[in-house]
């Protein structure tokens, strides 16, 4: 599971977004993705000869999120804030996830409706915990 999240990043890390491509995508104007670079929110990869600006696959998901705040009717300041501690809590969850051995253990019990259990393999009060996804939502379960 390790080897496949380091071959997702590699190909993640290569795919990257125009300025006009991440402007269209997101629904913001390549102007206020300008502002964004100029505010020293967001970097682009670099600019080639023709002056084109490209966007790695992290940064665009970056300018989706600062975008949803700003629709939320967040400054841009408090919108960039917010993203960037978004960004630090998915870091901790990847490290927890990725860096923990892989002992997770996970039973799909509905395919259609993508419910299972995980056992996260921790225990707990002498019991083991599990995470359940299903039609009630998401619980932790000691068992």
């Amino acid at each position: 599971m390790i080897s496949a999240h380091k071959n997702m990043l590699g190909i993640i890390n290569k795919i990257q977004l125009s300025i006009g491509d991440l402007s269209d995508g997101i629904g913001v104007s390549q102007r206020q993705l300008r502002y964004w670079e100029e505010k020293g929110y967001i970097k682009p990869i670099a600019d080639n000869e023709k002056g084109v600006r490209r966007y790695s696959f992290l940064m665009v998901g970056r300018c989706a999120q600062i975008k949803d705040f700003l629709d939320e009717g967040y400054t841009l300041t408090k919108a960039y804030e917010k993203t960037i501690e978004d960004e630090q809590k998915r870091k901790v969850f990847r490290n927890f996830i990725f860096n923990q051995g892989g002992n997770f253990t996970i039973n799909v019990t509905d395919k259609e409706h993508s419910y299972g259990e995980i056992d996260l393999g921790a225990k707990c009060e002498g019991k083991e915990l599990f995470g359940v996804v299903d039609k009630n939502g998401v619980r932790y379960e000691l068992r």
